[in-house]
């Protein structure tokens, strides 16, 4: 498993190059029937249905033309959708500005408006509370990321 994961991660680089296209995730799970090779890509602009079918059907070729997976499979790639946590600082950079909620390992979680990164850490502004009470000052929150479980845009109906 984890070198067919290996070779379909090499073709994947080669196939998104610099971008603008960029991996989230690749995992490959085996099934009773059959495996499902899931793969996740977005861009800054967000992925469109249209890329995520032509990278689909040039990696299933690839796949059968050099048999890495000889038995019956299933291929996925989307977007990573708002549920799926941001790991990556092109990520973060894309989502700059919008409420996100932050677990952190030790603690309670953290709402608030992502406003930057560095390599190692995020910079949330969150609502400043006294007594219970939500007050609208809000303060800018620096966040090691070696502290943080994960970090989730928050949708907004409003």
């Amino acid at each position: 498993m984890e070198d067919l994961k290996t070779k379909i991660n090499g073709w994947i680089q080669e196939y998104i190059g610099e971008g603008p296209i960029f991996l989230v995730d690749l995992s490959i799970s085996k099934g009773l029937k059959r495996s499902l090779v899931t793969i996740l890509v977005d861009t800054m602009e967000g992925i469109t249905i249209d890329a995520c079918a032509l990278m689909s059907r040039k990696l299933a070729h690839h796949i059968e033309e050099n048999l890495w997976i000889e038995e019956a499979y299933n291929l996925e790639v989307s977007s990573p959708g708002l549920d799926f946590p941001l790991t990556q600082g092109w990520q973060f950079e894309k989502n700059a500005g919008r409420t996100v909620k932050v677990w952190l390992k030790e603690g309670d979680p953290i709402i608030g408006t992502l406003q930057g990164h560095t390599s190692d850490s995020i910079q949330v502004l969150t609502e400043k509370t006294v007594k219970h009470r939500k007050v609208v000052a809000k303060e800018p929150t620096t966040f090691g990321l070696q502290v943080i479980d994960k970090i989730r845009v928050q949708v907004s109906f409003q």
